[in-house]
Formats: C-alpha cells, sequence, structure tokens
C-alpha cells in the first residue's frame, strides 16, 4: 500500500468515526471486547468441554466392559466375609482388655473392679463382650481414658458413661463407663 491509500484510509476512518459519536464508538469498543472474550475465554472452554465428553464416553466405555467381566463385581458373600474379618477373633480378647486396662493406667486412672461378661445372640456370628468399669479421676482423665480406647480398640464401642460428682467444689468424678467390644464368634482354626 502506498501512502497515498494509506492516508485516505485514515481520512475515511476519521469521517466515519466522527459521524458515529460516542455511541457508535462504545458499540465497536463493546463488539471488539466481546470478540477478545470469544478468543480468550470461550474457545478454550469449547476445547475442554471436547475432552470432558471423550472422558465421559471412556469411562462408559470401561464400565460397560467392566460390568460384564466376573472378576470385577464382588459377590454379596465376599462382602459379608470382609465385613466379618474386620473384628477380632475371640481367642485376641486378652490383648483388646489388657489395651483398655493400659489406656486407664496412662491417663492415671485405677481399674480396681469391673464386670466382664460375655454374650452370644443366637444366629449371630459377633460375639459381644461387655464390660462395665468404674473409674474414679478428673474430668480430662476420664475423657483422655475414653478417647484412647476408641483408638487404639477399633472394635470397642462405648455404650453409656454416666458422671457424677459428690458436691460443686469437688473435683474428682466418679464414673461407670460400660464398653462393648464386638468379636468375630467364629473359633479359631
Amino acid at each position: 500500500m502506498d501512502a497515498a491509500a494509506l492516508k485516505a484510509l485514515r481520512w475515511i476512518a476519521r469521517r466515519e468515526a466522527s459521524r458515529l459519536r460516542w455511541r457508535g464508538i462504545t458499540g465497536l469498543v463493546l463488539m471488539v471486547g466481546a470478540a477478545g472474550f470469544a478468543l480468550s475465554v470461550l474457545l478454550p472452554a469449547q476445547g475442554h468441554v471436547q475432552e470432558v465428553r471423550a472422558d465421559v464416553s471412556d469411562l462408559r466405555a470401561r464400565l460397560k466392559s467392566a460390568g460384564t467381566a466376573t472378576n470385577v463385581v464382588t459377590p454379596r458373600a465376599t462382602q459379608l466375609e470382609n465385613f466379618y474379618a474386620f473384628f477380632p477373633r475371640i481367642d485376641s480378647l486378652p490383648d483388646w482388655v489388657g489395651a483398655i486396662h493400659t489406656a486407664a493406667a496412662r491417663n492415671g486412672l485405677s481399674l480396681d473392679s469391673g464386670d466382664y461378661v460375655l454374650e452370644r445372640n443366637k444366629g449371630a456370628r459377633l460375639l459381644q463382650y461387655r464390660i462395665t468399669l468404674p473409674v474414679r479421676g478428673n474430668y480430662s482423665q476420664i475423657r483422655g481414658f475414653v478417647a484412647e480406647v476408641v483408638d487404639k480398640v477399633p472394635a470397642a464401642a462405648l455404650e453409656d458413661i454416666v458422671l457424677k460428682r459428690e458436691n460443686i467444689g469437688a473435683e474428682a468424678l466418679e464414673a461407670r463407663i460400660r464398653w462393648i467390644v464386638y468379636l468375630n464368634g467364629e473359633v479359631p482354626s
């Protein structure tokens, strides 16, 4: 392009811009902004949508093929066996009771007495070993004991806790804590 043609083009652009006034210029700026937005945001987003659609179709195909495979589907009986396998066997009961007593000693509580009852419900594979422990200590000791047993004995459930204080000024609490330790009732071979 020569200089004369460029000069003529500039003159036409100025003349048209002066005729457009502020409304026309604002419209042109908005059109250029919309085009820039489309190029910088919408086009990359469309590419991302296409990638996600491809991933979804790939996952659907894999799911269909996995649904026909026999080794992927876990039978209900196997799931039930895995559930019962979580619970400790009856022969490990002394270890769990020892862990409870260790937790009490670690938190400054002494377990002088307690009630220990093994229960088996008819037809149930889980045994319930109920442990009722009277303890005496301050609130933080009892709370620490309960937290440690819940952490260290995964098959133990806190069934009941009763706290008593002789009077308002007494720092020591008397507590009766009842645990249930669930055990796998199958006889070890």
